[in-house]
């Protein structure tokens, strides 16, 4: 599972790994990138493609993208494979690192797609599934439905349209979760060395009790489920699992949670200034604290110091 940079004459080696423009995506727009948020789990890129055919790129990283708008019929050849198929809102596409899409011939416009860039499916083998990711192969597919990776795309889409408090931490949690599947349910890996190991059910009081810990001293700090995961001992994909069976809500939403009390805390006592209880928070901007202030108490900061006072 080597990823292997393309040898294009006119590769930009400063452009970020994972973009293909404009080798590949000759007929597109760029609607958006993930670029500056700070992901490391993953890339993403919304698009708009015209019809026509796109260009030829051996990718260095693996691409999963799933059509968000637009009905049409797609003809795509790589890794030897050629898919003559029609494509619906929800229809999957998977090149893998290092495989080349020798054609793609769009017969309509796109109107929107999510592009999603994986660079640890090597890690994730070997991590959540222990197994030798020199072995592992994805399969070159295009056209096909898979109703999680349709869930994962949508949800990162959502996050990049309306960024959340603890959203990289989500995106870390969907990466994770995403690169598991790809490789349990379209690799050639046999369903007996793709198995995960049993799962270990809730989290018990200890590891709890140190993971909550470990996020009350760090509510400012970009958390990540890596460090997490450490605290309890635990590989991310299945600390994300036994965390959400043990508080009944995933890692991302607990952390969002502990951020807003300690802010409403800190807002009630009335001696730091708004600003600085946004920062010590972990909320990006005063801006960004307001907005999601108001969401999730049902008034701004300064209302809620103002009724509390």
């Amino acid at each position: 599972m080597e990823n292997s940079r393309h040898q294009d004459k006119d590769f930009d080696a400063t452009r970020p790994p994972g973009g293909h423009v404009p080798e590949k995506y000759l007929t597109g727009t760029q609607l958006a990138t993930s670029d500056g948020r700070g992901w490391k789990a993953l890339r993403a890129e919304r698009w708009r493609h015209a019809a026509g055919e796109l260009g030829t790129v051996q990718g260095d990283e693996t691409e999963v993208v799933v059509l968000v708008r637009g009905r049409l019929p797609v003809t795509r050849r790589g890794d030897g494979r050629l898919h003559n198929c029609y494509v619906i809102p929800g229809s999957v596409a998977l090149c893998p690192a290092g495989a080349e899409d020798e054609m793609i011939q769009l017969q309509g416009e796109i109107r929107e797609s999510v592009h999603l860039f994986l660079p640890t499916l090597a890690e994730t083998a070997l991590t959540e599934m222990n197994v030798d990711p020199d072995k592992v192969r994805l399969r070159y597919e295009g056209g096909f439905r898979d109703p999680l990776v349709e869930e994962i795309a949508r949800a990162i889409r959502a996050e990049m349209l309306d960024p959340a408090p603890a959203g990289n931490m989500l995106v870390e949690t969907l990466a994770t979760a995403l690169g598991v599947h790809l490789l349990q349910q379209h690799s050639n890996l046999t369903p007996a060395s793709s198995s995960l190991p049993p799962a270990r059910g809730a989290l018990d009081a200890g590891r709890l009790q140190r993971v909550g810990d470990f996020i009350e001293a760090n509510l400012g700090e970009d958390l990540t489920i890596g460090a997490l995961a450490n605290q309890a001992c635990l590989s991310p994909f299945h600390f994300a699992r036994a965390f959400k069976a043990a508080t009944g809500v995933p890692p991302h939403r607990y952390l969002t949670a502990r951020r807003l009390e300690k802010a409403r805390s800190w807002i009630a006592e009335g001696k730091l200034p708004l600003a600085d209880i946004a920062f010590r928070c972990g909320f990006s901007s005063q801006a960004s604290f307001t907005k999601w202030f108001k969401r999730l108490v049902g008034a701004t900061p300064g209302e809620y110091r103002a009724h509390a006072g």
